[in-house]
């Protein structure tokens, strides 16, 4: 008996995530299991180029980065790109930075570890919300995943 295929979700997703281990579960989980287009990066500057010069369905961040934090990326991409959903997660007490992540807009949050389903349940809704909110692509910035 063949296994079934996993769903094949459709998007693109940016994860900034300097953890190695962390970074490899995101990478996993959202691109081999849930079958989105995963481009991972450990610099949130080069993030902020990347978000710049290319369409995004969604970018998923660790709170502590080097260079800024999570928080700082965010703040950078609201003002690039407005609409890109942004899915914050941390290791660290949830509360303290729960707040001050939803007061700087953050669409989601999660607590590490996350469990796979829950992770791709929120990327999926975040992608899907996103998709609604933001312009067209006159500027062709839809791009290819890395």
């Amino acid at each position: 008996m063949q296994a079934a295929a996993a769903p094949q979700a459709t998007g693109r997703i940016l994860v900034v995530e300097d953890d190695p281990a962390a970074a490899r579960f995101a990478s996993y989980v959202l691109g081999e299991r849930a079958g989105f287009a995963i481009t991972q990066l450990t610099d949130p500057v080069v993030a902020i180029e990347r978000v710049e010069c290319e369409r995004w369905d969604l970018l998923l961040a660790d709170l502590d980065l080097p260079h800024m934090s999570g928080l700082d990326l965010l703040a950078s991409v609201r003002r690039i790109a407005p609409p890109l959903p942004f899915l914050l997660t941390t290791a660290t007490a949830l509360e303290p930075a729960a707040i001050r992540s939803l007061r700087r807009r953050a669409d989601a949050f999660l607590q590490k570890p996350i469990p796979a389903q829950r992770l791709i349940a929120v990327a999926a809704a975040l992608i899907t919300s996103g998709r609604g909110r933001r312009p067209a692509d006159p500027a062709g910035l839809s791009g290819s995943a890395s």
